[in-house]
């Protein structure tokens, strides 16, 4: 299978700093999978896993960005957003990776203990599918909100970030009712990057039993110079700020 998809860019899709956000690459690349598998006269399944290399930043414009969707031989769709020049050049935006719910149930994940900063979440009416659940991009925003709201509490905010990679596992479908929490740490702390952990944690699943985890992230956040458009170094004051909250291992 290979399908191609353009997509509309819209204002509303900006970051602070002019360019595409990164949950909104995620949409992109959720339409054009909508648009593939009804190309493919095939029904949606829902989505388990999604990885996203972000390779350049796309600003707005009022051509579509392409979006190349093809399935591998393990049956994980792969995305390409990018733009094909004249010349036989391209310039990759983002690269997707995004692996579907197998036959048989997902299994149940209880949340790390390590991971201690709580970020309580609010789900909105907008967030629900048309089954009634969060649907991914919506868990993936959450996540960001929860990443963003850590970083201030942490007092770590004061250059900025952006996402170079991000890995989310959608494990249990939740709704409007389930009364939700992020908990998020520090995984890896390197020269100009570090990797935020994070689980979106139903805390009273079906009334009251045992915590479960509905979703989880890893998201590596690279320092970046507004000015150059470019990585650099992690300041000392980053680093005080962020390494008693690596967690251990």
């Amino acid at each position: 299978m290979r399908h191609l998809f353009a997509c509309d860019l819209r204002w509303a899709d900006m970051d602070a700093f002019g360019h595409v956000n990164n949950v909104t690459y995620a949409d992109y690349l959720r339409e054009a999978r909508l648009a593939a598998a009804e190309a493919e006269g095939a029904r949606p399944a829902r989505v388990l896993a999604l990885e996203i290399d972000y390779r350049a930043p796309l600003v707005f414009r009022p051509e579509p960005a392409l979006v190349e969707t093809t399935m591998n031989a393990d049956g994980v769709l792969v995305q390409e957003i990018a733009d094909r020049h004249e010349d036989g050049g391209r310039t990759v935006y983002a690269r997707g990776r995004t692996t579907l719910v197998p036959d048989g149930a997902v299994p149940l994940v209880r949340p790390d203990p390590s991971l201690t900063g709580r970020l309580p979440v609010t789900v909105r009416a907008r967030d629900l599918g048309s089954d009634g659940y969060v649907d991914e991009v919506a868990t993936l925003e959450l996540l960001q909100e929860a990443r963003v709201a850590y970083a201030d509490a942490i007092g770590a905010r004061d250059e900025p970030w952006v996402v170079g990679r991000s890995e989310t596992t959608f494990l249990r479908p939740f709704g409007r009712r389930s009364s939700c929490a992020v908990y998020a740490g520090i995984g890896r702390l390197g020269t100009s990057s570090f990797v935020i952990l994070t689980e979106l944690v139903d805390e009273a699943p079906d009334g009251g039993s045992e915590p479960v985890v509905v979703a989880s992230g890893h998201n590596v956040m690279v320092g970046f110079d507004p000015q150059t458009q470019r990585s650099r170094p992690l300041t000392a004051h980053e680093r005080a700020h962020l390494e008693p909250h690596v967690v251990a291992g």
